[in-house]
C-alpha cells in the first residue's frame, strides 16, 4: 500500500519543478533577445537587399537652356529678331550635317515665310529632328507650338544647344569647319568617363 502511494507521488507533477524550468528556459534580460532577434535578422537571406532605396531611373532629357532665356546671347538674339532664316540656316546646316550650306537653308526658310507666312513650320520639323538626335524632350506637338507662338526664342534655344555640345556657330564657320571630333560624334555629348579606383 505504502509502496503505491509513493509511486503515485512520484507521477503526480510538481508546480514548482516546471516553474523554474520555465523560467529557466526564457532569458532573464529582455533587450537581450532583442539584440539576438535583430542580429539574427541582419543574417536573414532578405536583408541583403536596401528597403526603401529606388532603382536607379534614367536621367531625363532637358535643355541646356531655358526657352526664355534668349538675353543670355545678345547678338543671336538681334539677328534672330530680325533675321531668323540666318539662324535658321545656320542650326539646320549642323542638324543635317553640312548636307547642304547655310545660305540655301536660310533662302528656303525666307521663301516660304514670305510667300506663306509659315517659316515656323520648317524650323519646327528641324527642333523635331534634333530632339531626335540629342534625346532632348521630343513632344512634336509643343515643338510646333513653341515655334508657332515664339519662334525667335525656340531658334536661339537650338542655337544656345549646338554651342553647349561642342558646335561653333558663329557665321561663316560652317559645318565644314568644325573640328574632327565634332564632324564624327555629330555633337554629341559624351558623359566624362570616372577614373578608375576610388580613392578618398
Amino acid at each position: 500500500m505504502n509502496s503505491s502511494s509513493q509511486n503515485d507521488k512520484d507521477k503526480a507533477p510538481q508546480p514548482t519543478n516546471n516553474a523554474q524550468s520555465v523560467t529557466a528556459q526564457q532569458p532573464s534580460n529582455p533587450s537581450a533577445s532583442s539584440e539576438s532577434d535583430s542580429s539574427k535578422g541582419e543574417a536573414a537571406p532578405s536583408s541583403q537587399y536596401v528597403v526603401g532605396v529606388p532603382p536607379q531611373q534614367g536621367v531625363i532629357p532637358t535643355w541646356s537652356t531655358g526657352l526664355f532665356e534668349c538675353f543670355d546671347d545678345i547678338p543671336t538674339l538681334l539677328i534672330t529678331a530680325f533675321a531668323p532664316c540666318v539662324t535658321f540656316g545656320q542650326i539646320a546646316e549642323m542638324v543635317d550635317r553640312g548636307q547642304n550650306s547655310c545660305g540655301l537653308y536660310a533662302m528656303l526658310h525666307a521663301g516660304i515665310l514670305y510667300f506663306t507666312g509659315c517659316g515656323c513650320l520648317l524650323s519646327a520639323y528641324y527642333r523635331i529632328k534634333m530632339s531626335q538626335i540629342y534625346k532632348l524632350p521630343n513632344d512634336p506637338l509643343i515643338n510646333i507650338l513653341v515655334h508657332l507662338i515664339c519662334e525667335p526664342c525656340a531658334l536661339c534655344q537650338e542655337y544656345r544647344e549646338l554651342q553647349a555640345r561642342g558646335f561653333n556657330m558663329q557665321l561663316g564657320v560652317g559645318w565644314r569647319n568644325q573640328t574632327t571630333e565634332i564632324q564624327q560624334t555629330g555633337g554629341i555629348m559624351v558623359p566624362p568617363k570616372v577614373p578608375g579606383g576610388m580613392t578618398r
